[in-house]
Order: structure tokens, then sequence, then C-alpha cells
């Protein structure tokens, strides 16, 4: 198998960040047969969603990142979002988290809070407290969050994990001469879902064996069963087949 190469899927990637028996045994699995390992950009982009509770993937009562959180802070978004009146969450909420962070050098929070005290009077302090407040959360949260980005970073370099990024492919010759026909060939004659399109672009670019998925119903499935025979060969596999996929060096459509 040397010289092989999977791409593994977002829900692979939260189990080998969070290092479960399941993430742990895939790529040890994987190190044995000295297959390669490659994830793409957008997945790792959407563990960042997770973090912040902007993507309906996971529920967020049981958001799977949430070990790379402190307590303090796993509720605050929740917190902003919907029971801070004095928040627009339709509006300034994501101006506010933008710029959260130019907050923490205005001499810092505690002076300005000695500033309300000082010079406000009380019929302006309350409210002015309560934003200072929101601030607070506001940059807590950001703070903690890109602490954690940078951490899950980190595993994955430390898994010996490759990460395609998108300019490869669609800069790429490849993309001129034969990507873009493959993703025409997948919006056409295939079943796939369109917000997966790239990650499985990633996978042809990359002449992946096999894209390692838990998305049983759509990738798994339609994948391993609807592309067209004029694309190349590629196994759409169950972690838990990982083994079997390998013994039968990756030769059906579909491990599920």
């Amino acid at each position: 198998m040397m010289g092989e190469k999977v791409l593994l899927d977002t829900n692979v990637l939260v189990d080998v960040v969070n290092n479960s028996k399941a993430g742990s045994t895939l790529i040890k699995t994987l190190r044995k047969n000295k297959i390669e390992i490659y994830t793409f950009r957008k997945c790792v982009y959407e563990l960042y969603s997770v973090l912040k509770g902007t993507t309906k993937d996971f529920g967020k009562k049981n958001n799977p990142l949430k070990r790379f959180l402190d307590v303090e802070v796993n509720d605050i978004a929740q917190q902003l979002f919907k029971q801070d009146p004095s928040v627009d969450t339709l509006g300034n909420t994501y101006y506010w988290y933008n710029l959260s962070e130019e907050w923490a050098y205005d001499s810092d929070l505690k002076k300005r809070y000695e500033l309300i005290q000082k010079y406000l009077n009380p019929s302006e302090k309350e409210e002015a407290l309560k934003k200072l407040e929101t601030q607070r959360k506001f940059l807590l949260w950001k703070s903690k969050i890109k602490k954690a980005m940078h951490e899950i970073e980190r595993i994955i370099m430390e898994n010996e994990i490759k990460v395609c990024e998108y300019f490869q492919i669609y800069s790429s010759e490849w993309y001129k001469r034969k990507g873009f026909f493959i993703e025409q060939e997948f919006a056409v004659n295939s079943l796939l879902p369109n917000e997966d399109f790239e990650i499985i672009m990633a996978a042809f670019f990359l002449e992946v064996k096999a894209f390692i998925t838990k998305d049983q119903k759509d990738l798994l499935w339609r994948g391993g069963l609807s592309l067209g025979l004029n694309i190349p060969n590629i196994s759409f596999c169950s972690p838990g087949k990982i083994e079997q996929a390998i013994e039968d060096n990756f030769c059906l459509r579909h491990y599920k």
C-alpha cells in the first residue's frame, strides 16, 4: 500500500482531533499500512464553524469540539445571540464578533470600567456597564475560539494529516484540463450534494484511493453508486470498514 492516499471528511476529522477511540484507531491503521492521510481546507474551516456554533451539522448541546473551549465560554455564544437584549442578533452581533479584539487594546476593559464609574451620571452608567460586559463576553469568546483553532491545527499536523488547499486545485493545470469537466459531471450526472463538490474535487485532484466519511446517506451511499463510469475510480469508505478496504486494495466503490 506504499504511496496510496486517502482523504478524511469533516466528520472523521472531528474524531481524529478529539482523539476518540475511532479516530485514533483509524490513524494507526492508515499509518501501519503506510498510507498518506489528507483532508481538505474546507473540512478544517467546518471545524472552525463547529467551534463557533454557526453550523447545523452538529447539535449545539452535543458540540463534539466543546472540550477545546473552557466551560466558562461554552455557552457564551448562545447568551450573546439569544439572551442579551442589548445585542441585535440579526445585525451587530456579527459586527461585534469581528471587531471584538480591538477592545483588548483600548487600555483594557478594566480602565474603561473605571472611566464609566468616574464620568458617567447614574442614568447612563447602568447601560454603559451592560454594554461593557457584553464586549467582555465577545472578547473572551473570540479569544478562546482562536486558541482552540490553533490547537486543532496543531493536532492535525501532529497526526501527519496534510491539508489540501483551494489554490492547489483551482489554479492547477489539472483543473483546466480535467477537473472542470469532472466538476460538471458531478453537477449533471451524479447525486452528490452540491455543498460537498469541493471536498470530492480535492479527493480526485489528489488521486486518493478512498474518501473516508461517516456520512452514510449522502456521500458514502450516493458517492459510492452514482458517479459515471468515465470518472476515475475512488472508494467511498466508512472509517469502520477501513481494514477491509485496505485488504481489498479499495477495489469496491463503497464500503458501508
